[in-house]
C-alpha cells in the first residue's frame, strides 16, 4: 500500500507525493457526511486513508449492461412471486393519487408500463400538480387519453398533505392510495395491495416493499444499490426524540422482507387507505411540510384500533434519493427541525409508553429491538468473586429468556458506571453505594430500579434511594422496613435459583463428594457457623468452600479453598446436606442466601440459621437452627435417616421450583415494569426556590397531599422545584400540574400542562392562562370571571386538607389567640386590626421580628406535621388573606386545614366563604368587629364546637386532597 502512488479522488487523479491539502477539505466533508472519526493524515497515511476510505464508501459503479440485468433479475423474481386474484368490475375503485411538481422525468418513469404492471380493473388516477414550469401537464393531458386520469392543476406549490387532502376530497374510489411520483411500479403490486386491503375490517393502511434503484451516483446511499429500501417504519429512541425510521437495507427477496407483517407506520410513497377510514382520522395534518405525514396518519390509525400492514409482494423501486439530494440543504434543514418539533408534540409522550411496552413485550411492532436491562454491579466476569454478580447473572439467564437483552455496569470496570447508555431501557442497582443522582444518560426514560438483598439499612439511608422508580426487596420483612424509613413502598423479590445451572440433571464428583458441606467466603466478619458448626464433634464427612478459612484455627483442616462458581452445581450435587449461615445483615431482615435456594434445586437438604427468611419465604418447611446443639442434633438426624432426608428434600425442591426460579423472578419484573409503564406520570411544579427550605412553603405541602393521593391512584408523581421547572427530568410525564403563585411557568407542548392558579391572581394575565390545556382557579368568583376572556377550559378548584393530617388532636400546650403565617416583612391584616390587644396572642412566622412586640412571636415555624395540634390546641385561630387573594375569592388552604383539625377560626372576609363554610366560620369588616367577636366567643365553648364541626364536616366531605384528586383525574382521562 505504501508503494500506490497515484490515486482516483472524486474524479480527479491525485499524486501521493503532491501536497494534498487541496483534497482534505473535501475527505473531511465525505468522512462527516458519513460520521467517520476524522484523524490527522500526512503523506502515505492520508493516501492510505483516502484509499481504503475510497474502497469502503465510494462504491463500485456499475456498467449500464450490469445495472440492466439487476433491473431484469428483480422484475423477474418478483413475477414469479406474485399470486395474482382475479378481481372483476365489482371490486372496489382505487383513487391513485399522485403529488408533481416538475417531475416530468419521474412522470415518463412511472406511467411506462403502469397499465401493464398494476394487474387491477378498477382505478382512477389523480394527479395534483403544484404549479409545474416544465413539461409536466402536457405530459399528463396526453396520457389521459389512455389512462382514466384527472389532472388538479395548483397554482401555488401545496404542501404534500394539503395537496392529497384536496384530492382524497374529491377521489371517487372506495380506496385512496397514495403513490410518489418517483416510484417505478413492478407487475402485479396493486392486486397485491388490494388482497392484504381487503383481508380484515381492521385494516388500516397498506404499503409496500421499496427496493432502491442504482446508487452508485448517489451522495449518501452508493451503498444500497437494489437493496430493500421500506419494509415499514420502526422507531428508536435517539436524545430523547422518538425517531421514526425505515425497516430495511438487506436484499429484496431475502426471508425477512418477503413476510407480510404489521407494523406501527408504513411509508405513503406507496399507501392503500380506505377513504372512509382516511377521512375518519382527519386524513394528513396539514400543519406537516413534506416529512412525516405519513407516520402521523399510520399512528392515528393504531390509535383508533387498525393495524397498518407491510405488504412484500408489492414491489417498486424508489428513487426518492434523488429528489432529496436535488433540494437546497439549508432550506430541508429548516424544515426538518419543523416537522420534527411538531412529531415531537404530537406523539413523543405516547410512542415512549408504546415503545417500552412494545419492547417489553417483544411484540417488535414499534422497535426492532428488545428490552435492554443492565444490572449495576461490583464487577463481571469468569473470575470474579463478588456474589451480587452471580445473583445478576442468573436474573439475568431469567430475563434472556423472555428475549430481554441483559449487559452489566460495574464498579470496577473500565467504564464510568454513572454513564448509561442510551440503548438501556432499564437499570437495576443491587449495591446501596449507586447513587441515581449520579446518573448521565440521554435517555431520560430511563427506569431506575433498587433491588436490596442485604445491608437494607445503608440502603434506606443513602440519599440517592428516593430516585427510584421501583424498589425491591428480597424479604416482607425487608419491604416493611424500608417503607418505615423511607416512606417508599418496596415490592417483594426474593432471591431464586437458575434451574437450568442447578437440578438433579448434574452428576455428583468424587473430588466434591461429601456428607456436608458450607459454600461462602469469611471476610473478617462475624459469622454464626464459627460458634456452632464443630465438623470434629461429629463422624462425618465435611468440607468447607470459600475465601480466607485458613484463618480460623479448627477450620483449616477442612478448608478447600475457593472455587470458581461454575463449579458450585457439581458441589451441590456431592453433597447430601448444605449448611446456611445468614449473615447479620440478612438474617435479622429475613433474607434468604441464594445458597439456599441452589442446593435445594439440586437436590440437596439445607439446614439455616435464617429463622425469619424459614418462616415467610418457606412457610416454615425448612430446617432451621439456633444453636450448636440444633445443628448437631440436625446433621445427626438427617444423615442417618435417608428416609426423612429424601421426603425433605423432595417438599423443599418442588417448592423451590414451582416459586423460586429466575423465570419466576423474571416473570414478576415483568408484570412491575408493565404496571409502571401503564401509570399515569405527573409532574407537580412547586414554586419553592429550594429544596432545603421548601417545607416553610404552603405549596409544598399542597403537592406532598396531591402526591400521597395520586400514588394511591397508581400514578407516578415527579416534584419540581423552581429552578428544576426548565430542565428535561420530566420528559418521561405525561402531565404537568404547576401550582401557580408568585411564579411564571412556560408549559412545554409535549405535556397536558394544567394550571392551578392558587394565589396571586394578580400575577397571571390572559396570555399566560391561555398557554395551559386546562385551567383550575382557587376562586369560584375568580375562575366566572377569567372564563370569559380565555380560550382554555376553566374551573374552580378551591384548596382542601388531608384528614390523614389535619384531625382533631390537642397538645399539651394551648392557646388564647394563634396565628400561623409568615409576614413576607409586612404587618399582616388580621394582626394589624387586632394590636394592640389584652389576650395572649400566639404568631408563628418568619420576619415578624420588626413588625410586632416580641411577646407575641413564639417560633417561626411549625412543621406541618405538627400543626394540626397547635390548630386543635386554641380557643380562635386567626387567618387572613393578601389583598389580591381577599379581593378575588382566593380562600386560604389555613381554612381546610384548620377545620379539618376541629378549630375555631375567625377571618377577614372573602368573596365565597359564607356560601362554602356557612355560619361556621366567623368574618370581620374592622378593627371594632374584629375584638368584638374575639370578646363574645372567647369563653363561648358550646358556640365554638358547634361551628367548629360543622366547619369540620364541611371540609372533610368536599375538601379533601381525594377529592381534588379525582377530579383531576377525570379531567387527564377526558383528555388524553
Amino acid at each position: 500500500m505504501g508503494n500506490f502512488r497515484f490515486i482516483v479522488f472524486n474524479d480527479k487523479l491525485i499524486s501521493s507525493k503532491n501536497n494534498l491539502r487541496r483534497v482534505k477539505n473535501d475527505l473531511r466533508h465525505q468522512l462527516t457526511l458519513n460520521k467517520y472519526k476524522i484523524s490527522s493524515f500526512k503523506g502515505k497515511q492520508l493516501t492510505f486513508n483516502l484509499i481504503n476510505y475510497l474502497r469502503r464508501n465510494q462504491g463500485i459503479k456499475l456498467t449500464e449492461s450490469e445495472i440492466k440485468e439487476k433491473y431484469r433479475n428483480i422484475s423477474s423474481k418478483n413475477a414469479s412471486m406474485v399470486e395474482l386474484y382475479p378481481f372483476d368490475d365489482k371490486s372496489p375503485l382505487v383513487s391513485i393519487i399522485i403529488l408533481n411538481r416538475n417531475g416530468i422525468n419521474h412522470l415518463k418513469r412511472l406511467f411506462k408500463n403502469f397499465k401493464e404492471n398494476i394487474q387491477y380493473p378498477q382505478y382512477e388516477i389523480i394527479v395534483v400538480d403544484n404549479a409545474s414550469s416544465d413539461d409536466s401537464i402536457s405530459f399528463l393531458e396526453e396520457l389521459s387519453s389512455n389512462l382514466p386520469l384527472t389532472i388538479l392543476k395548483n397554482s401555488e406549490n401545496k404542501s404534500f398533505s394539503k395537496a392529497n387532502n384536496d384530492a382524497a376530497k374529491i377521489a371517487k374510489g372506495e380506496y385512496l392510495l397514495f403513490l410518489n411520483n418517483d416510484v417505478d411500479p413492478l407487475y402485479g403490486w396493486l392486486n397485491q395491495m388490494m388482497q392484504t386491503a381487503l383481508k380484515s375490517a381492521d385494516i388500516g393502511a397498506v404499503s409496500a416493499k421499496l427496493i432502491y434503484p442504482d446508487c452508485s451516483c448517489s451522495i449518501f446511499n452508493k451503498n444500497n444499490s437494489f437493496k430493500v429500501q421500506h419494509m415499514g417504519i420502526s422507531f428508536k429512541l435517539e436524545n430523547n426524540f422518538i425517531k421514526p425510521y425505515n425497516l430495511g437495507n438487506i436484499d429484496p427477496f431475502s426471508d425477512d422482507a418477503n413476510i407480510e407483517k404489521e407494523r406501527a407506520a408504513v411509508t405513503a410513497a406507496a399507501l392503500l387507505i380506505k377513504k372512509d377510514k382516511y377521512f375518519e382520522v382527519n386524513g394528513m395534518d396539514e400543519r406537516y411540510k413534506y416529512g412525516y405525514e405519513d407516520v402521523d396518519l399510520c399512528l392515528k390509525l393504531l390509535k383508533k384500533g387498525y393495524k397498518n400492514i407491510y405488504c412484500p409482494k408489492a414491489v417498486l423501486f424508489h428513487y426518492e434519493f434523488g429528489t432529496q439530494e436535488k433540494n437546497k440543504h439549508r432550506r430541508v434543514k429548516k424544515r426538518r427541525i419543523y416537522n420534527r418539533k411538531l412529531f415531537h408534540q404530537k406523539w413523543n409522550q405516547w410512542l415512549k409508553k408504546q415503545l417500552l411496552i412494545d419492547k417489553l413485550n417483544v411484540t417488535k411492532l414499534f422497535s426492532e429491538n428488545p428490552l435492554n436491562i443492565a444490572f449495576i454491579v461490583t464487577e463481571y466476569g469468569s473470575d470474579v468473586s463478588a456474589g451480587d454478580y452471580f445473583t445478576a447473572l442468573e436474573f439475568g439467564e431469567g430475563l434472556k429468556k423472555l428475549g430481554y437483552d441483559v449487559s452489566f455496569l460495574s464498579r470496577k470496570g473500565p467504564k464510568n458506571w454513572y454513564h448509561v447508555p442510551e440503548e438501556i431501557d432499564v437499570i437495576i442497582s443491587l449495591l446501596d453505594t449507586y447513587d441515581p443522582r449520579k446518573i448521565r444518560t440521554n435517555n431520560k426514560s430511563l427506569i431506575k430500579i433498587a433491588w436490596p438483598r442485604n445491608w437494607f439499612d445503608r440502603w434506606a439511608s443513602n440519599p440517592g434511594f428516593l430516585e427510584y422508580d421501583i424498589i425491591f426487596a428480597s424479604s416482607e420483612t425487608a419491604c416493611n422496613y424500608l417503607k418505615e424509613k423511607s416512606g417508599r413502598k418496596a415490592l417483594l423479590l426474593p432471591i431464586a435459583t437458575n434451574s437450568n445451572r442447578f437440578n438433579n440433571n448434574i452428576q455428583s464428583n468424587q473430588e466434591y463428594s461429601c456428607d456436608y458441606c458450607f459454600t461462602g467466603s469469611y471476610w473478617n466478619d462475624p459469622r454464626e457457623i464459627i460458634e456452632m458448626l464443630d465438623p470434629d464433634s461429629l463422624p462425618y464427612e465435611f468440607k468447607l468452600y470459600g475465601k480466607n478459612w485458613d484463618k480460623i484455627k479448627k477450620f483449616k483442616k477442612y478448608d478447600q479453598g475457593f472455587l470458581n462458581y461454575s463449579n458450585l452445581p457439581k458441589i451441590y450435587a456431592s453433597t447430601k446436606i448444605v449448611i446456611d449461615d445468614a449473615n447479620r445483615v440478612t438474617k435479622g431482615y429475613g433474607a434468604v442466601n441464594s445458597r439456599v435456594y441452589d442446593a435445594l434445586a439440586s437436590g440437596a437438604l439445607v439446614l439455616t440459621n435464617g429463622e425469619i427468611g424459614a418462616k415467610e419465604t418457606f412457610k416454615g418447611i425448612l430446617p432451621v437452627f439456633k444453636s450448636k446443639k440444633e445443628l448437631n442434633e440436625l446433621i445427626e438426624y438427617y444423615l442417618t435417616n435417608k428416609n426423612a432426608r429424601t421426603a425433605k428434600i423432595k417438599e423443599l425442591q418442588e417448592f423451590v421450583l414451582e416459586n423460586h426460579t429466575y423465570k419466576n423472578r423474571a416473570n414478576t419484573l415483568k408484570e412491575t415494569l408493565n404496571q409502571h409503564f401503564l401509570k399515569t406520570k405527573i409532574a407537580i411544579k412547586i414554586p419553592a426556590p429550594k429544596w432545603k427550605n421548601a417545607h416553610e412553603w404552603g405549596d409544598y405541602h399542597l403537592a406532598l397531599g396531591l402526591k400521597k393521593e395520586f400514588e394511591k391512584k397508581n400514578c407516578d408523581v415527579l416534584l419540581q422545584i423552581l429552578p428544576e421547572w426548565d430542565n428535561d427530568y420530566d420528559a418521561d410525564c405525561d402531565i404537568v400540574i404547576v401550582l401557580r403563585g408568585l411564579s411564571k411557568y412556560n408549559p412545554k407542548p409535549y405535556h397536558y400542562n394544567i394550571m392551578w392558579n392558587i394565589s396571586h391572581p394578580d400575577k397571571v394575565d390572559i396570555d399566560e392562562y391561555n398557554q395551559y390545556d386546562y385551567v383550575l382557579i382557587a376562586s369560584d368568583y375568580w375562575a366566572e370571571e377569567i372564563k370569559k376572556s380565555v380560550d382554555v377550559q376553566v374551573e374552580a378548584m378551591l384548596q382542601c386538607t388531608d384528614p390523614e393530617l389535619f384531625y382533631p388532636d390537642p397538645g399539651k400546650e394551648q392557646y388564647e389567640l394563634l396565628f400561623v403565617g409568615n409576614s413576607r416583612k409586612v404587618l399582616r391584616k388580621i394582626i394589624k386590626d387586632l394590636l394592640p390587644t389584652d389576650k395572649d396572642l400566639s404568631v408563628y412566622g418568619t420576619n415578624w421580628e420588626k413588625l410586632i412586640d416580641k411577646k407575641y412571636i413564639k417560633g417561626q415555624h411549625i412543621p406541618n406535621t405538627e400543626l394540626r395540634r397547635a390548630y386543635s390546641s386554641c380557643k380562635i385561630l386567626l387567618n387572613d388573606h393578601w389583598a389580591d387573594m381577599r379581593e378575588k375569592g382566593f380562600i386560604s388552604n389555613r381554612l381546610f386545614d384548620g377545620f379539618a383539625a376541629g378549630a375555631f377560626i375567625i377571618s377577614d372576609k372573602v368573596r365565597g366563604t359564607e356560601e362554602l363554610f356557612g355560619n361556621a366560620l366567623i368574618t370581620y369588616n374592622d378593627s371594632d368587629e374584629l375584638n368584638y367577636f374575639i370578646d363574645k366567643y372567647l369563653n363561648k365553648e358550646k358556640e365554638k364546637l358547634e361551628k367548629a364541626e360543622n366547619g369540620r364536616n364541611c371540609v372533610i366531605k368536599h375538601h379533601t386532597y381525594q377529592n381534588r384528586v379525582e377530579r383531576f383525574l377525570e379531567i387527564i382521562n377526558s383528555n388524553s
